[in-house]
């Protein structure tokens, strides 16, 4: 049975104006983007086991109007402090060690990186992932500790406000 994997950026978050990086939050233009973006996933059979997020501010307000919108349990958010500056590699390590148990997966993050991971796993050309942007990614009968570079397929790249 094929997996997925949907790649989502954190929404559209405040200037730093002297904040910490960590502690940018979403603007309201940002909460109502995610939100679309929640509509749109349900049409989508979004169902994913599991949302790994990155434990920022940004990230974790994306996850929570993200689950709400979607009306799901909050429950299926895990909230990992490595994805906030992690590598491609990084990010791989987190993917395979995902219980075999889990068929879909998303994860909310940062770019480059979010996007560089999708590029790695897909072998495809993404760009420049707009924030709340999700990129959906199939994986083939493979379990997700043998999940690594151009085993995915690149299956679409949605935005809200396209």
């Amino acid at each position: 049975m094929s997996k997925k994997i949907y790649l989502i950026r954190h929404s559209y978050a405040e200037d730093p104006n002297g904040k910490q990086d960590f502690e940018r939050h979403l603007t309201l233009n940002g909460q109502s983007t995610v939100r679309a973006l929640g509509r749109h996933l349900i049409n989508q059979n979004f169902n994913p086991d599991i949302i790994l997020c990155s434990s920022s501010v940004r990230t974790t307000e994306t996850a929570i109007n993200l689950v709400e919108e979607l009306e799901i349990s909050e429950q299926v958010v895990s909230y990992e402090e490595v994805i906030y500056n992690a590598s491609v590699r990084e990010m791989l390590e987190v993917l395979n060690t995902v219980s075999e148990d889990h068929k879909e997966v998303a994860i909310i993050g940062h770019n480059p990186t979010i996007t560089f991971f999708g590029e790695y796993l897909s072998g495809s050309v993404i760009g420049n992932m707009e924030p709340a942007g999700v990129v959906t990614i199939k994986i083939p009968k493979l379990k997700w500790s043998e999940v690594s570079q151009g085993t995915g397929t690149f299956e679409g790249y949605y935005h809200p406000n396209h």
